[in-house]
């Protein structure tokens, strides 16, 4: 069982449904998740495919069944600081098992509700509070206030088999979204994907393979020193109504790790059926 990001998950493998909690900008953990609902194109009741519930963060098995997110902190001076597999605050995931039977392709959304400051630090919930401060019992109807709710999407699409007749050749156009930065920013690069011709390509041979593609960027200053030599990037939807071309490459860009100046980029990308294609040179400016 192979393991897919939210725009491309597969039936009958595992979905990585990660989400990011912020409080004013900056990640920050809840008091509390109380649950995950998982429902099929809207929520509503009788669209409920899956229920997670969530122990009391007492309990020593909090959060599961979901995860921290983890990342290796590198050393300060003197060797200080170091950490590996350190949670990162307000990221968590839930590994959810597609059942083989769910209807595909379809959209389906996550409804997390969590509670977001302790319960305890108000007066009425203080006398059922332990003596940790902290709150035994989630599912107690007084604390329903209290319970926010954030929905998310994820598709979903038969398992990754696929046939070619090799009578069509799959042509791909590659649009820059992005190509002005300024320090101190830290923010995505987009490329949008584009099959060709626009409006006359395959819908039904393209279209299937598109949340699929694997991409990567290469990105040189102008003198060809190598920068970022084939970091991996993730698809993602572009924002506003774009039906034939909705997916982008993303690639997280720190402006802070580069000279300000011009660089010049390439993507490539492989399909499904093991061929590539490489976008021509792209130019990015830090300033």
């Amino acid at each position: 069982m192979a393991t897919y990001p939210r725009i491309s998950a597969r039936r009958g493998n595992e979905v990585d449904l990660r989400v990011a909690f912020y409080r004013g900008g900056i990640l920050t953990d809840p008091y509390a998740i109380v649950g995950v609902n998982i429902y099929k194109t809207q929520v509503l009741e009788q669209n409920l495919v899956a229920s997670f519930a969530f122990p009391s963060p007492c309990e020593a098995g909090y959060p599961a069944p979901a995860t921290k997110i983890t990342e290796d902190i590198a050393a300060g001076d003197c060797g200080t600081g170091a950490q590996t597999g350190a949670d990162v605050a307000g990221m968590y995931t839930l590994l959810w098992s597609i059942p083989a039977d769910l209807v595909v392709p379809d959209v389906y959304l996550d409804v997390w509700s969590f509670i977001p400051s302790n319960p305890c630090d108000m007066a009425e919930f203080a006398p059922v509070c332990d003596t940790n401060n902290c709150h035994p019992d989630l599912t107690d109807d007084s604390l329903a206030d209290l319970v926010l709710t954030v929905c998310n999407r994820f598709w979903v699409y038969p398992d990754d088999w696929g046939a070619n007749d090799g009578l069509e050749t799959i042509q791909l156009g590659f649009e820059p979204l992005t190509q002005k930065y300024r320090q101190p920013e830290q923010r995505p690069l987009e490329v949008g994907i584009t099959p060709l011709p626009l409006y006359d390509y395959n819908f039904n041979l393209v279209a299937p393979i598109i949340p699929f593609i694997q991409g990567t960027i290469t990105i040189k200053t102008m003198n060809n020193e190598t920068m970022v030599d084939g970091s991996a990037m993730e698809m993602g939807l572009r924002q506003g109504s774009y039906r034939t071309n909705p997916f982008v490459l993303r690639y997280s860009i720190n402006t802070m790790a580069f000279l300000i100046g011009t660089y010049k980029y390439r993507v490539t990308v492989v399909l499904p059926d093991g061929t590539s294609r490489t976008s021509g040179d792209f130019i990015l400016t830090i300033s």
